[in-house]
């Protein structure tokens, strides 16, 4: 039997982005390092696991601000939405923010849905709406969707490239695609599940009543 899946959060930086460590066996990958990389790196430790690779959900600074620290630290591949890749490239809206983020090199851009080559079985899904380039990585059955939706809430749409139609049809897709149960890893707060949002989260209402409906 292939040994389990481990999923770790770790909520890091003023806006406690939540940073997952994905892990089976020997095999690791780093979702959003977004602050504190001495942090990641010292769970990574304790796991034993020196990561394959940087899987990146979207470019906003609060999700990326460790990449560069842990790309020069491991010489690993980020993995990022083509939409997204030059503006992470460019610190991921940090500046607006007034936030210095290293640049990012080693940039892997993603483009349309595809299963990364990389030694866990990932599955990378567009999912815009909160940005042009934000994208879920689903592995092993479990959905990691950065700041797309939230226990009881979903990301913003009022930052540059954010588009709310676009947003709902992206959770409209996965609630089509994922059975209810299917675990939802969310970019701050909690984890939840697709079928606990559709069912009571208000601002997926329109989707109860029409769920194959594009937005």
């Amino acid at each position: 039997m292939p040994d389990p899946l481990q999923v770790s959060s770790l909520p890091l930086g003023p806006l406690q982005a939540n940073c997952f460590l994905v892990i089976q066996g020997s095999v690791g990958l780093v979702i959003d390092p977004g602050d504190e990389a001495g942090v990641v790196i010292a769970a990574l430790r304790q796991f034993g696991v020196r990561p394959a690779a940087i899987l990146v959900t979207h470019d906003h600074f609060d999700h990326v601000g460790a990449v560069a620290a842990l790309t020069t630290h491991y010489d690993v591949p980020v993995y990022v939405g083509a939409p997204d890749a030059e503006e992470i490239a460019e610190g991921g809206l940090g500046g607006m923010a007034g936030v210095h983020v290293d640049p990012i090199s080693n940039v892997h851009m993603i483009r349309g849905e595809q299963e990364l080559s990389l030694p866990l079985a990932v599955t990378a899904l567009p999912t815009p709406g909160h940005s042009p380039g934000s994208y879920t990585f689903a592995i092993d059955g479990q959905l990691f969707c950065g700041d797309l939706l939230f226990r009881g809430s979903i990301g913003r749409t009022d930052l540059p490239g954010g588009d709310r139609d676009q947003l709902l049809d992206a959770v409209a897709m996965l609630v089509r695609r994922f059975p209810p149960d299917a675990v939802v890893h969310c970019g701050h707060g909690p984890d939840t599940s697709l079928g606990r949002e559709l069912a009571t989260n208000p601002y997926l209402a329109p989707l109860r009543h029409d769920p194959e409906h594009h937005w």
